[in-house]
């Protein structure tokens, strides 16, 4: 027997411990299942506003209120009851914690300090750096869809 064929971790604790009767059970993340018509009919939706949202032009009033739209949805639809979420995921270590720390901490500066000179050639700004990337509206639109399905995933979570 390998290692590999052993189970192991939460899914493996979680086959071998039989459900409470009428108690709902956590999704598994990532598993291939059969697309649903009412999951066709979301992307579908999804997929059309990320389109109609991605042909506004950036940093205006319409492109924020199609950003904020769907956020807004989202942390309803988090905050209700009867979402069903993923287990959550083993603690970090403070190892990790702290390397994500360093990580963030430097985006900040370099963002903060970016922002102080002006985001000149030599020191930009993300945003100017990604600019070339998202500015055709069909870049947009795809950036639209990136952030749906990110942001329920994190609602799931």
């Amino acid at each position: 027997m390998t290692q590999e064929s052993v189970p192991m971790g939460r899914r493996a604790e979680a086959a071998a411990e039989p459900a409470a009767a009428g108690a709902r059970t956590a999704p598994i993340p990532l598993k291939a299942t059969h697309p649903t018509s009412t999951m066709i009919t979301w992307g579908a939706v999804g997929l059309g506003y990320s389109l109609i949202a991605g042909s506004f032009a950036r940093l205006t009033v319409p492109a924020e209120i199609a950003t904020l739209l769907p956020g807004a949805a989202m942390v309803w639809y988090a905050l209700r009851p009867t979402t069903a979420h993923f287990p959550p995921p083993a603690p970090l270590t403070r190892r990790t914690t702290m390397a994500w720390a360093a990580v963030g901490v430097a985006f900040g500066v370099w963002e903060l300090y970016a922002a102080a000179r002006g985001s000149t050639h030599a020191h930009p700004t993300l945003s100017i750096l990604m600019r070339p990337l998202i500015d055709p509206p069909p870049a947009r639109a795809a950036g639209y869809v990136v952030w749906l399905l990110t942001g329920v995933w994190m609602v799931r979570r």
